[in-house]
């Protein structure tokens, strides 16, 4: 899969490389912007973009019940997707859930797991994971894992899946992953393994890639601000959508790592339909071209209707 890139720097978008043009769309509404370091500088909306909601959803993956808690798990069968124990492995306790995608000579590879939140969904959700790549992870350039969010207009646990490559219409769904990427950049060349964490995004008003395809809009912070987490190391991924009032471009996203605010952006015009509505959360791994095995495990996964935060310390 490909992707469109917006290299956010500090409060605007600075333009696409070259290697990753955009075609623009005369009916686009006013891009996305930045405004993190606006909130880190405001105590009072930073304080209100971490207030605490409702939980919606956890699980520690400390019995083999957590499995029930996922309507798909691909992967499972071929044992590609398992749930592990061991206090070495966890995150906290002695269970946590690990996805394998194999070597597969180049074609794509992976194994998931997807949750339903409800037929009504909700507005508003925070999700928070905790995530560890493995020591020798690689992906090489295309992948999406670390898990994301999917808002969907109808009732059906699947809708809006198989979809790449392919616009939302504004009615039907959006979507958007916390994933690291590797590709090189304009203004400092390739990431090191995993890469840089970024927002790989579909909705309404994406941008379309120079192959004629809508591939995923990503969203990073300038270079600088950027965090490429440690392989072999537990990370703490939460990322929040609000969905925009139909008919206005008021909608939010945010992504937090290990607690901190990574990114804050607002202006989305997510939907045009009041009935779509987040209602679906994926976790897993997925590799274009896999030519080796690559793992990750995640553990105490958590979904909100507002901040979750980081988990004490052991």
């Amino acid at each position: 899969m490909r992707r469109t890139t917006f290299v956010l720097l500090a409060l605007a978008c600075a333009p696409p490389a070259p290697a990753q043009s955009t075609e623009a769309r005369a009916d686009v509404n006013p891009r996305p912007r930045d405004v993190t370091l606006e909130t880190l500088a405001d105590p009072a909306a930073l304080r209100a973009l971490q207030t605490p909601g409702k939980v919606l959803f956890e699980d520690d993956f400390e019995s083999s019940e957590s499995l029930a808690k996922y309507f798909e798990i691909r992967g499972r069968d071929e044992g590609r997707a398992r749930r592990v124990e061991g206090e070495e492995l966890a995150h906290r306790g002695c269970g946590a859930m690990r996805f394998d995608a194999p070597a597969a000579e180049g074609s794509s590879s992976g194994s998931g797991a997807s949750s339903w939140l409800g037929a009504k969904g909700y507005d508003r959700v925070y999700f928070r994971r905790y995530i560890r790549f493995a020591d020798d992870y690689d992906q090489g350039n295309l992948n999406h894992t670390g898990g994301g969010l999917a808002a969907v207009a109808g009732k059906g646990k699947w809708d809006g899946m198989g979809k790449a490559g392919v616009r939302p219409r504004g009615d039907d769904r959006f979507t958007c992953g916390f994933e690291p990427w590797r590709d090189p950049w304009r203004d400092g060349g390739r990431h090191a393994a995993p890469g840089a964490m970024s927002l790989y995004t579909y909705w309404v008003d994406m941008e379309r890639d120079k192959d004629g395809n809508w591939w995923g809009n990503l969203f990073q912070p300038a270079r600088e601000r950027r965090r490429v987490p440690e392989r072999g190391e537990w990370v703490c991924l939460e990322q929040m959508i609000t969905a925009n009032t139909p008919g206005a471009a008021d909608g939010e996203l945010a992504a937090w790592i290990d607690g901190e605010l990574y990114l804050h952006m607002k202006g989305f015009r997510w939907r045009t339909d009041e009935r779509v509505k987040l209602k679906r959360f994926d976790i897993g791994i997925y590799v274009h071209r896999a030519v080796r095995e690559n793992t990750v495990w995640y553990d105490d996964v958590a979904v909100s209707t507002g901040y979750l935060g980081p988990l004490a310390s052991k």
